[in-house]
């Protein structure tokens, strides 16, 4: 297995059992799940989980009960200086109107920051846009093109008064540019893609136009931007009565691949995450090696365990 590698992961909720298992994030090789309403810290490439206890938490509840609302959970992990071991934190946004409050986790207890930031415009979160993690920040992308960023480490706060104005019939995914550590925009209709990078003026600066992958109009459900990060960017197409497909951009030789297919048919259901191999691991952790048949919540917990679909 080469660890360099980026991997994708796919998650959905599982209809059907009595614990559906939800990814909330993904940073450095780790994972946050939502198994049955009970969470976790996740290595799938070594089986090591840790449980975390969420009972300190006054919102996180009523944020992962609400599909609209899971944008609003933040997961980001650092390297412990000279360890092998990774810390994480867990951070919550709370929206009031044009002011923004945040609850922190480190895994053991939960708290509310003493750090607010109010805007200077009324915007909404993105619905269903999961914050990006970039050079120790937190980024969430709000309606208007707008970023409420927030360090976990320092508690501090700012506001990018960025603006993006969406077209109808556009797709819009908020992701970023591991080449140019800077984030990124990409907006797209059937026919062209446009990416966009956030310039140092705070204004997002159009860097690439690519001509979409073609689909039949007359086969097609729907299609969505599932994955981005500066060298790649990944389009899902499902067909009418047929397997969805994964179509990946290779931004370097400038042309477009099939990565692989999908059998799921609902377009809201299914998120994408991306996913680094690691072997670090987070204090505390266990390994899941042998996982008695009648616990559910645990055998989740192997079942993100490897192969995955690789991006050579």
């Amino acid at each position: 297995m080469r660890l360099h590698a980026p991997f994708y992961v796919i998650c959905q909720k599982n209809i059907i059992s009595s614990y559906p298992c939800y990814i909330l994030g993904s940073c450095s090789g780790l994972l946050l799940l939502d198994i049955g309403g009970c969470f976790f810290v996740a290595n799938p490439f070594t089986n090591r989980s840790r449980p975390l206890d969420h009972s300190g938490s006054n919102i996180l509840y009523d944020i992962v009960t609400c599909v609209n609302k899971a944008m609003c959970v933040g997961f980001a992990v650092d390297r412990i200086q000279n360890q092998t071991k990774k810390r994480f934190k867990i951070v919550c946004i709370v929206e009031m109107q044009m002011m923004y409050g945040f609850e922190i986790s480190n895994g053991h207890s939960w708290r509310l920051s003493e750090t607010t930031i109010t805007s200077s415009s009324k915007s909404d979160l993105a619905k269903r846009t999961k914050p990006v993690y970039l050079e120790g920040t937190l980024h969430w992308l709000r309606n208007d093109g707008s970023i409420i960023a927030f360090n976990p480490e320092t508690e501090q706060a700012c506001f990018i008064p960025s603006v993006f104005h969406q077209e109808p019939e556009t797709e819009l995914f908020f992701a970023s540019d591991d080449k140019i550590n800077r984030l990124a925009l990409v907006s797209g209709t059937k026919e062209e893609i446009s990416v966009y990078t956030l310039a140092e003026n705070a204004k997002w600066a159009l860097a690439r136009q690519i001509k979409n992958v073609f689909m039949e109009q007359c086969e097609l459900e729907f299609w969505s931007l599932v994955m981005y990060d500066g060298k790649r960017l990944v389009v899902r197409e499902k067909k009418r009565n047929l397997e969805g497909v994964f179509h990946v951009y290779d931004m370097e030789a400038n042309n477009w691949g099939v990565l692989g297919s999908t059998f799921w048919s609902s377009k809201g259901v299914t998120d994408f995450y991306k996913l680094t191999p690691s072997l670090s691991f987070v204090e505390e952790d266990e390994v899941k090696d042998n996982i008695p048949c009648y616990d559910p919540q645990a055998s989740y917990l192997t079942a993100f365990s490897p192969p995955f679909r690789q991006l050579e």
